[in-house]
């Protein structure tokens, strides 16, 4: 019998596509436009710069941030940048920091810069690994003082992310204390910021509920319970996220052993389809072990203007779509890995539209599924690689397996692709992901459909953008 194939003709497809990608980055160009302003402290705060260098010296940054009081201005990075090169400091400073024979004309222009944006002082830090193979980042506090620094020392980049957030605390933690000037409520007290507090930490601590020093990173609603807060837009703490995408489907269906004449496989590849997904994580914001990296996944796809045809026959409206939901639970490796541990259901429908003379014949699935997987998110330099393994176990499989006795389906799945980050909270992925079920059947000898077992395999090459909040 002839082949199933595709009915739309592949130029067709990815023009569509083009016109989708098109209407993504108007879609990304607006979320810019609207994105809400920070808000300038008062006048009458203080300010400080903080500049990180080396290797992960954004998310360095953004640690040593959501420690930074509310009261502390921080100034804008490209203004210190610019500033630092005004006053000499064109290349990166590197270990000239650490080396305390080397560092006054490094220390030099640090200062003059810090007084070119008229900060209070500057926490400056350098990512490197130092003579022990141990990853760390040396930080200096560096004010108008010419003298001894407040700040000198190493914070290890090993180990939990709580581990490293206590390391830059002690720190840190004291001088940012000592130079922040008080909450607006606690002045009306006459508190003055140089007693108890509220907390006990003393030293002003208790302007911030107990030296947690939120700063800017700490998302609206968080919840304080004494654990480092939440830092928006990093996927290891996000409260949630968002994946809009267009992909490129393909479907290969076929039998094995084959013993009637009335079995017709089919195939299908380059359908563009519309993805939608989403992860939530409700206590993200909370320092509960286990729940606060516990999340609900959906997801949703669909092929547009999807036909199939026997040769060179009339078209047959086709319909697919996935349905994803489920459970994942968010677990942070080392400095910025992720991985991910999810269950759920997934509900796969392919339906060929076919008159009463072929119906028999298509293969039509509709799959209801119990998924179980493992996903990673590894760093690799400015970019990271997304990877992931499913087991997938049809509770019921639809029309094409009801015809076979005994028939028994199982399924697995795998998840490769690239994530680019684009902007803060905003990046592009290009996924791969692929499916396959695989089924035996008893055939007997009276049956009308008789075959050894069956393969149904589907891919899909994902564009996407992806906003984490």
């Amino acid at each position: 019998m002839p082949k199933l194939t595709r009915f739309t003709t592949l130029s067709l497809s990815l023009s569509l596509c083009g016109r989708i990608l098109l209407g993504l980055s108007a879609a990304t160009a607006a979320t810019f436009a609207v994105s809400p302003v920070v808000l300038a402290a008062p006048k009458a705060s203080k300010s400080i710069a903080v500049h990180v260098e080396g290797p992960n010296a954004d998310a360095i940054r953004e640690d040593i941030l959501s420690i930074v009081p509310k009261t502390l201005e921080v100034v804008e990075p490209a203004a210190f940048s610019k500033a630092l090169k005004g006053a000499g400091q064109t290349k990166p400073v590197g270990d000239a920091v650490v080396m305390k024979a080397l560092r006054k004309k490094a220390l030099d222009r640090i200062r003059k810069a810090g007084k070119t944006v008229k900060a209070e002082g500057v926490i400056y830090g350098v990512s490197r690994t130092n003579k022990k193979k141990k990853k760390e980042v040396y930080l200096v506090y560096v004010d108008e003082n010419a003298g001894d620094l407040a700040v000198d020392g190493a914070v290890p980049l090993g180990g939990s992310d709580d581990d490293r957030q206590k390391a830059l605390e002690d720190l840190l933690g004291p001088t940012l204390a000592q130079i922040a000037p008080p909450p607006a409520d606690e002045k009306k007290d006459g508190g003055g910021g140089d007693g108890d507090g509220e907390g006990e930490g003393g030293d002003g601590e208790g302007e911030d509920g107990g030296g947690d020093g939120d700063g800017e990173e700490k998302a609206e609603g968080d919840k304080d319970d004494g654990g480092p807060a939440r830092k928006r837009n990093d996927v290891r703490s996000a409260l949630f996220s968002v994946e809009l995408g267009v992909e490129f489907v393909g479907r290969w269906f076929d039998y094995s052993d084959a013993l009637s004449q009335n079995l017709r496989p089919y195939s299908v590849f380059g359908q563009p389809a519309l993805s939608v997904s989403g992860e939530l994580y409700p206590l993200a914001g909370t320092n509960i072990a286990v729940l606060k990296g516990l999340g609900i996944t959906a997801g949703y796809a669909r092929a547009l203007g999807l036909n199939s045809a026997v040769g060179d026959g009339d078209p047959l409206s086709t319909t697919y779509q996935r349905i994803n939901l489920g459970l994942r639970e968010r677990l942070t490796l080392g400095e910025s890995t992720v991985l991910g541990i999810s269950a759920g259901v997934r509900f796969v429908t392919f339906e060929i539209d076919a008159p009463d003379d072929l119906a028999a014949t298509v293969p039509n699935v509709d799959y209801t599924i119990f998924r179980a997987g493992l996903d990673a998110r590894i760093p690799a330099g400015p970019v990271a690689l997304a990877l992931g393994a499913d087991y997938l176990m049809p509770l019921s499989s639809g029309p094409v397996y009801d015809r076979f006795t005994g028939a028994s389906v199982q399924g697995i799945g795998a998840t490769a692709g690239v994530l680019v980050p684009v902007a803060k909270g905003i990046e592009a992925r290009l996924l791969v992901e692929y499916a396959r079920f695989f089924s035996s059947f008893q055939p007997e000898l009276t049956d009308d459909y008789a075959a050894g077992g069956a393969t149904d395999q589907y891919l899909g090459i994902r564009l996407a953008g992806a906003y984490i909040y």
